[in-house]
């Protein structure tokens, strides 16, 4: 595999797993501050999702560097801090994208 279709696929990847992370902890919080039956049991629930989906993406980075340095042609270091920037700017990306999906299906947006 080249350069070009690691990256690219790499980049997809990412901003699917980031978006999902952060729609998951937008829901959780939706329903912590906004279902006041819920509120005890759910407080925390958003920040362990974060947490846990910051943990996987961080796993999920480092096996794609692995992966990648085996099947890509020509695999050189630096790809290794290209490969942590496009982690970063999807997780960013993401957030972004996450945030606005979950304020347009959430059920307290239009009541």
């Amino acid at each position: 595999m080249g350069k070009g279709p690691y990256f690219i696929i790499q980049g997809v990847f990412s901003i699917v797993i980031t978006s999902l992370i952060w729609f998951m902890m937008f829901n959780f919080l939706d329903v912590a501050l906004n279902a006041t039956d819920t509120l005890s049991t759910t407080t925390f629930s958003p920040f362990i999702v974060l947490a846990l989906g910051g943990v996987f993406y961080l796993i999920l980075t480092v096996i794609y560097i692995i992966i990648g340095s085996k099947k890509v042609d020509d695999w050189r270091p630096w790809m290794i801090i290209i490969s942590i920037v496009i982690h970063i700017v999807m997780f960013g990306l993401g957030f972004l994208g996450a945030s606005y999906f979950a304020a347009m299906t959430s059920p307290y947006l239009f009541t």
